[in-house]
């Protein structure tokens, strides 16, 4: 039981945090560009329907 309330708590913070986001909209080597001058990693999200 305290293994997934730990789990779920997980789940519930990466949702909110990915919920404050700016999300980037351009083409993949504008996003690729972008991250590399910033030292950051490039999440696709091929399930966003806006």
């Amino acid at each position: 039981m305290n293994k997934r309330l730990v789990g779920l708590a997980t789940i519930l913070l990466f949702a909110c945090s990915a919920s404050a986001q700016n999300w980037f909209k351009g083409s993949l080597d504008e996003a690729l560009a972008k991250a590399k001058s910033e030292n950051k990693k490039v999440l696709i999200d091929f399930f966003s329907g806006g």
